[in-house]
């Protein structure tokens, strides 16, 4: 089934919805969880929960792209998880980092989660990665977006994880230069 089709059973409010939802991208909003929490379990929970949200949500929402409209409430949930059932004495994992190596770009005393929410920082930070090489671009997506470890990134590219390290640092100057000139305090 397709994705206006399962948008259309959202619309109807036909429970069949979420099963469609689930055979069709599951897997991948299981991966956004996996890659942030580190467990099956509370993944599968994180799934369920934002399967609940995206049913609160559709309608009124009219998502265009219903695979990153979903992952994106998947994301929300999974880092909202992480952040309750972690402490500082526990360590952070790769979630903090990746909030950390963020929060140097983009902050002007909100927290992060609220600056990504705006559409206008969004739409910046898309301006931005498209002017990007790819192979920037897409290390980057994979980092903060998927969550992923440097370590990962680098086998999935072949390279050393020295060189995924500098272009996540250089890029991450770049958008906040960036942001910068598009007027975001930083």
């Amino acid at each position: 089934m397709d994705d206006n089709s399962i948008i259309q059973l959202f619309n109807a409010r036909d429970e069949a919805a979420l099963s469609e939802l689930s055979k069709k991208h599951g897997t991948f909003f299981i991966q956004i969880a996996e890659n942030i929490l580190r467990n099956r379990e509370d993944s599968q929970v994180c799934v369920n929960d934002a399967y609940l949200k995206a049913w609160d949500t559709i309608p009124p929402a009219r998502p265009k792209v219903l695979r990153a409209f979903v992952g994106k409430i998947v994301k929300c949930v999974a880092v909202s998880m992480f952040r309750m059932n972690t402490t500082e004495k526990r360590g952070g994992g790769e979630v903090t980092l990746v909030l950390e190596e963020l929060s140097e770009c983009v902050s002007d005393g909100k927290s992060l989660d609220d600056e990504l929410d705006g559409k206008q920082i969004v739409e910046a930070i898309n301006k931005f990665l498209r002017g990007c090489r790819e192979f920037d671009r897409r290390v980057f997506i994979l980092r903060y977006w998927h969550c992923k470890s440097v370590a990962d990134i680098a086998v999935r590219f072949g390279t050393a994880e020295n060189k995924v390290s500098v272009s996540l640092y250089r890029t991450r100057q770049k958008l906040r230069e960036h942001l910068a000139k598009e007027g975001y305090t930083l």
